[in-house]
């Protein structure tokens, strides 16, 4: 019985062994903080620095080696690169004492920091409709790449009312990567030149009771290829 009373003794030993290699999967270390992602990437605030002027849906995503997601929006420490276009605490962005302008806002946690979300301040009604196109006007497109343009008339602010492209969200209708893809600036990679995909452009307007987000899609058929 000589084994069984050493077993006895080493059990202890074993079991903080096991509780130490295992604690890993209970608590969440800043610093294995792989990505941050924040969302939209694009927010329009009206200048006017009211409770109006006020986004209050801006989100992180913190993202550990392990595939630990955590969404709190305090844990981050947020920055606007210029506040008098916009200031930002815990997610919540308002509008800063310019009338006009950009600013980029970004959140860092556990050392890592996020991608960025362009703030714009326009001074007049939001857009009720939002156009997507091919710079060139084209609907069909071999293989290769092409501009996609946002457009947007905005009241009252002439300096926002042509190409919005660089402050929106563009996502494509493919999701599987081989027929179309967009990237951040609205530059679209045909794969497929036989397939028809969507592009789709996304602005979020800031409100402080109801922000509203305003779409626009556009289909490119290249079943009829140019």
């Amino acid at each position: 019985m000589t084994w069984l009373r050493r077993a006895v003794r080493l059990l202890p030993i074993f079991a903080l062994f096991v509780l130490g290699t295992s604690c890993d999967g209970f608590f969440v270390s800043n610093s294995s903080i792989e990505t941050v992602t924040i969302a939209p990437t694009a927010v329009f605030l009206k200048a006017g620095n009211t409770t109006a002027d006020t986004y209050t849906a801006l989100s992180s995503t913190a993202l550990t080696a392990g595939g630990t997601k955590s969404t709190d929006t305090t844990t981050a420490a947020w920055t606007s690169s210029d506040t008098s276009v916009a200031t930002v605490v815990a997610g919540v962005l308002t509008a800063g004492t310019a009338t006009s302008g950009t600013s980029t806002i970004t959140a860092k946690d556990g050392g890592t920091t996020s991608n960025a979300c362009t703030v714009v301040l326009y001074t007049g009604t939001a857009p009720t409709t939002l156009t997507v196109a091919s710079q060139t006007g084209a609907t069909s497109f071999a293989a290769g790449k092409f501009q996609a343009i946002a457009t947007a008339a905005f009241a009252g602010d002439t300096s926002l009312s042509s190409n919005i492209t660089p402050y929106v969200t563009w996502s494509s209708s493919d999701t599987t990567g081989t027929v179309a893809t967009v990237n951040s600036a609205g530059v679209v990679t045909v794969l497929s030149a036989t397939t028809p995909f969507t592009i789709t452009a996304t602005a979020t307007f800031g409100a402080a009771a109801s922000p509203a987000t305003v779409t626009a899609q556009q289909e490119f058929n290249n079943t009829t290829v140019i």
